[in-house]
């Protein structure tokens, strides 16, 4: 339910959404989907995403065991600099054979020009310019309509009185375009990937160990 209100509030944001998308279906048991849309929002410049692949193809989670492939996400995930993710990249390479060491070397090349920031981050921020366009823009020129946009939990808690348990959980905004996207008509980036790179900062640590992986959908 959490998910699914995560998802009302990510329709700006297609490697959030990407992102939610996949966690649900990994909680469901289906790797193969939860890998589709990891590896599109990865495709966003989501370190999430990328973390949670090289995850996933380390363990063997919902995947084929691959750590070459696992080790690549887990440096791409890293790519902005974060401790942790740095941390868990460098205990990958330490486990791996040369074998699966030269193979992530020669894979790293190909992965980066399709999912490294350099080309990933303007591909996210041309959606989201666009999706901006489209909820405030007026083909007449008109430009101060209010729009509702999600916000924060209702006190923290359900309400289902005033709606559905997951209406409940997020309350409106009405705010101007210039409110939400600047006064120029363009989302803040450095400011939306500083907050992605802080989140990141909160995700804790990671053991590189065994797991039980998860049951592929029937």
């Amino acid at each position: 339910m959490e998910l699914d209100a995560v998802v009302m509030a990510s329709k700006d944001k297609p490697n959030e959404l990407q992102r939610v998308f996949g966690l649900k279906s990994y909680l469901r048991g289906d790797g193969d989907d939860a890998v589709a849309h990891f590896t599109t929002a990865a495709r966003y410049a989501d370190k999430y995403s990328q973390h949670y692949l090289s995850l996933m193809y380390w363990h063997g989670a919902g995947v084929p065991e691959d750590r070459a492939q696992a080790y690549v996400w887990a440096d791409l995930a890293a790519e902005r600099g974060n401790r942790t993710l740095l941390l868990i990249r460098e205990k990958m390479w330490s486990l791996m054979t040369s074998q699966e060491q030269q193979r992530a070397l020669a894979l790293g090349e190909d992965f980066y020009t399709r999912f490294g920031d350099e080309i990933a981050k303007p591909r996210v921020e041309g959606l989201m310019r666009a999706f901006a366009r489209d909820m405030t823009g007026s083909r007449l020129g008109y430009r101060n309509q209010m729009i509702e946009i999600a916000g924060k939990p209702l006190n923290g808690i359900f309400l289902p009185d005033i709606g559905t348990n997951t209406g409940a959980y997020m309350i409106a905004d009405a705010v101007t375009p210039e409110q939400l996207y600047g006064r120029t008509g363009g989302v803040n980036f450095d400011a939306y990937w500083k907050e992605q790179d802080a989140l990141l900062d909160g995700i804790g640590s990671t053991a590189v160990g065994p797991v039980s992986p998860v049951k592929k959908a029937k």
